[in-house]
């Protein structure tokens, strides 16, 4: 009973082990996407447009969610 039970407390050790990491992996693939939109919208304020509030907007709403 006892080998039973330790091997289905090492199997749900190890599928949390794996949500947990999969979890991680896409918070940090949503932290580069937003990074990459914030430099892209960093550099296209140079150029200049009617867009500026609009860019100006979303990159202090990228920037509160990047530094979290």
């Amino acid at each position: 009973m006892d080998l039973i039970r330790r091997g289905n407390v090492k199997r749900h050790a190890d599928a949390a082990a794996r949500q947990k990491h999969a979890a991680d992996r896409q918070q940090h693939q949503r932290n580069a996407t937003m990074q990459r939109e914030l430099d892209m919208l960093h550099g296209n304020s140079l150029t200049g447009s009617g867009l500026d509030r609009v860019r100006i907007d979303r990159m202090n709403a990228l920037r509160a969610i990047i530094n979290k």
